[in-house]
């Protein structure tokens, strides 16, 4: 028997490996997570074959093959990959580990305790521990797929007045920004702020020097019931962003009196803005305490402070609202992408710094 070892960026990666190099008769021994680099990361899998059935091993990767996604590398960048639907044959891949597991029992049961023997009870728990989290995770990525494949995720924006409305502390101001500096710097539209954060101390100085930066003009709002009359203004531009107070969604007598003055207001989008890390109860609630607002669309921001976002997936499902964008840095204009339903069923799964890494 020969005992090899494969690396891959991921369980499934490394997985794939084992099962191309050595057919399905391979057995899992071992698996361990690895580090590359500073800060990547791989997974090493040993596995076993008879040396009478096994076809001739190939080259290891190259140390340094995986590498962290911020870590230049010497090779052209890979062409993007394409987002598939879990394998069909995930349980004929699981079914060799399966049958390891009860060879490895019954060797255990017909042992003494010996250090040998203790050993072998780490290794098959270590075995049996990859074997549900793989199905775990084969499951939960089935599971996203199959609600993305019934619901439209993402939608461009096509208004000539776009509002984000939402919670304090979501990031409101800074992806106006970070839109207005794609619009202005990148497409060359000709682009106006409107500001009703005029409530949040220092919040009127922070969106002028976002303007004077991009090189926009700016009208600042000091009541809702102004709003109509600043976009009139603006008729002339291609695009109006209105960027709103962030008051607590317990505030309803401030909802209702936003829900008005946007009501005046004609070729309006409304974006509700949302954490990432948002649990879909709390998205639920926010949906339905700012729903005077009439929100048409949703907007995701923080997406590089947390790990897998199902609500990319599930969210517009449930409350019918595509997302147009997603914010994920701080960096203005470069950490604002434009949402594709491709790239919202990755980050659901694999969230924001596994899908860069893969």
């Amino acid at each position: 028997m020969k005992i090899l070892k494969f690396e891959g960026a991921t369980m499934r990666e490394a997985l794939g490996r084992v099962k191309a190099e050595l057919g399905d008769q391979a057995v899992v021994v071992a698996t361990r997570q690895i580090r590359k680099g500073l800060l990547g990361s791989a997974y090493e899998i040993s596995a076993a074959i008879d040396t009478d059935d096994a076809p001739p091993p190939q080259p290891l990767p190259r140390p340094g093959a995986f590498r962290a996604a911020s870590q230049p590398v010497s090779a052209p960048a890979p062409a993007p990959v394409e987002r598939r639907a879990p394998p069909p044959d995930v349980d004929k891949l699981i079914a060799p580990m399966r049958a390891e597991l009860r060879s490895l029992r019954a060797m255990i049961r017909a042992a003494d305790n010996s250090r040998g023997t203790t050993e072998l009870r780490g290794e098959l728990a270590g075995l049996r521990k990859m074997v549900e989290n793989l199905g775990r995770t084969a499951k939960a990525e089935t599971a996203v797929t199959e609600v993305a494949r019934a619901t439209v995720l993402a939608a461009p924006s096509t208004a000539a007045v776009v509002a984000l409305v939402g919670p304090t502390g979501v990031g409101k101001t800074t992806t106006i920004a970070k839109i207005a500096a794609r619009a202005a710097l990148v497409d060359t539209r000709r682009v106006a702020l409107i500001t009703l954060d005029s409530y949040r101390v220092g919040g009127v100085d922070q969106i002028r020097t976002f303007a004077e930066l991009i090189g926009v003009p700016l009208a600042v709002a000091r009541h809702p019931a102004e709003l109509a009359d600043h976009v009139d203004s603006f008729a002339e531009y291609d695009l109006i962003l209105v960027d709103t107070a962030g008051r607590s969604p317990r505030d309803a007598s401030a909802i209702d009196e936003l829900g008005r003055a946007l009501a005046e207001v004609a070729q309006l989008e409304v974006h509700l803005t949302l954490a990432a890390s948002s649990s879909a109860a709390v998205i639920d609630d926010l949906h339905a305490r700012y729903a005077a607002l009439r929100s048409t669309r949703l907007l995701f921001t923080k997406l590089d402070e947390t790990d897998a976002v199902p609500e990319l997936v599930r969210a517009p499902s449930r409350l019918a609202l595509p997302i147009t964008w997603l914010a994920v840095g701080q960096a203005v204009p470069e950490d604002l992408e434009e949402a594709t339903a491709q790239r919202l069923t990755e980050l659901a799964s694999n969230g924001l710094h596994r899908a860069a890494a893969a």
